[in-house]
C-alpha cells in the first residue's frame, strides 16, 4: 500500500516579524489575517499590543501612541550621573581605605583666622581640605590623572574636582584648575566661584572634563563618615565626613576632639593600599599643620 502523502502545515507565523508587537497580538492577527506591517502600535515605543489589533479588525482607529513625558533638567542631570556613576561600577575595580583624623589644630587655626573677618572673606575648612588632599596628591600622584583606552595617564597638574550639591537636585564637580599653584585664600576664592557658577550653569566644558581627582565633603555638619564612586576616567576619590565630637588621647589624656573621618576611593588599576596609605598620611601631616596650608 502507498505511504501517504506528508503535507506541510500551513505557516500561522504573521507577516511583520520584525515589527515590535506583544504575543497575543501576533496570535491574534494570525487568526484574524492581519498584516501587522500595517498597524501603527499605541504601546510607548510604538509596540503592537492586542488591542491595537482588534481595533484594526473592527475598523476603529487605534489609539494615538502616548508621547513620552520630556525630562526635566533636574531629571536629565540625574540620567547623567546615573549613567556615569554606572559605567563607574562595571568598569574600575574600586577600593577604600578609611582614617579618623584629628582636625581640632585646623578647627581652632580657623577660629582664631576668621575672628573678626566678614563672613564673605572667612575660611571655610573646606578649603583647608581641598589644600590638604592637593598636597598629598602632588606627593603621591599616582592618585591623579586618567584610566582610558591607553591604561593610566598620570597628570601634570592637580585639577581638584569640587563636588557641589545644586539647589534643584544633582550633583557636579567642576574643577579648580592648576589648584597645587594656588595659597588657601585662592583656594577658598575659586571655590566660592565655581560653587555660584556651578548653581549658575555657567561651568566650563573644561572645568567638567579636565578634573584629575575629586574631593567631596559633607561640610561641617552631617554624617561622620561617607564613600563614594570615582567620576571616570579619573582614578581617585577623597570623601571627608563632617567633623564629630569624639574622646582622642592627647599625651597622657583623653580629652574631647573634633574628629573627620577621611575614606580614600581608589582605582585597583593603578594603585594598591600601601599608595592609598602614604596618600591618607600625607593629608593628615597637612591638615594637622594648617598654617602650612
Amino acid at each position: 500500500r502507498p505511504a501517504a502523502e506528508v503535507r506541510p502545515a500551513p505557516s500561522a507565523v504573521p507577516q511583520g516579524m520584525g515589527i515590535e508587537a506583544s504575543p497575543a497580538a501576533r496570535r491574534r492577527a494570525v487568526d484574524l489575517g492581519i498584516d501587522l506591517a500595517a498597524l501603527t502600535g499605541s504601546f510607548p515605543g510604538g509596540r503592537i499590543v492586542l488591542a491595537d489589533v482588534e481595533a484594526a479588525a473592527s475598523g476603529i482607529a487605534a489609539p494615538k501612541p502616548i508621547p513620552a513625558k520630556p525630562l526635566s533638567a533636574t531629571e536629565e542631570m540625574r540620567k547623567a550621573i546615573g549613567a556615569a556613576m554606572s559605567r563607574s561600577k562595571r568598569t574600575i575595580p574600586h577600593f577604600h581605605l578609611s582614617q579618623s583624623i584629628d582636625v581640632q589644630p585646623a578647627m581652632d587655626w580657623l577660629a582664631d583666622h576668621n575672628a573678626g573677618i566678614p563672613p564673605a572673606d572667612r575660611l571655610l575648612l573646606g578649603a583647608l581640605f581641598v589644600r590638604a588632599a592637593v598636597r598629598a596628591a602632588t606627593k603621591v600622584k599616582v592618585m591623579i590623572g586618567h584610566y582610558g583606552d591607553r591604561g593610566f595617564e598620570p597628570a601634570d597638574s592637580v585639577n581638584a574636582g569640587i563636588a557641589v550639591a545644586l539647589r534643584g537636585g544633582g550633583l557636579v564637580a567642576p574643577a579648580l584648575m592648576d589648584a597645587e599653584k594656588l595659597d588657601l585664600k585662592e583656594t577658598m576664592a575659586g571655590m566660592r566661584d565655581l560653587v555660584s557658577r556651578a548653581r549658575a550653569g555657567r561651568l566650563s566644558n573644561s572645568e567638567m572634563t579636565r578634573g584629575t581627582i575629586t574631593i567631596s565633603s559633607l561640610g561641617e555638619a552631617g554624617a561622620e563618615a561617607m564613600t563614594g564612586v570615582i567620576y571616570p576616567p579619573q582614578v581617585a576619590l577623597v570623601c571627608l565626613g563632617a567633623p564629630q565630637i569624639r574622646p582622642w588621647v592627647v599625651g597622657d589624656a583623653i580629652v574631647p576632639r573634633q574628629i573627620v573621618t577621611l575614606t580614600l576611593c581608589a582605582d585597583h588599576r593603578v594603585s594598591d593600599g600601601r599608595q592609598a596609605a602614604r596618600f591618607i598620611a600625607e593629608f593628615t601631616a597637612a591638615i594637622t599643620d594648617p598654617e602650612s596650608l
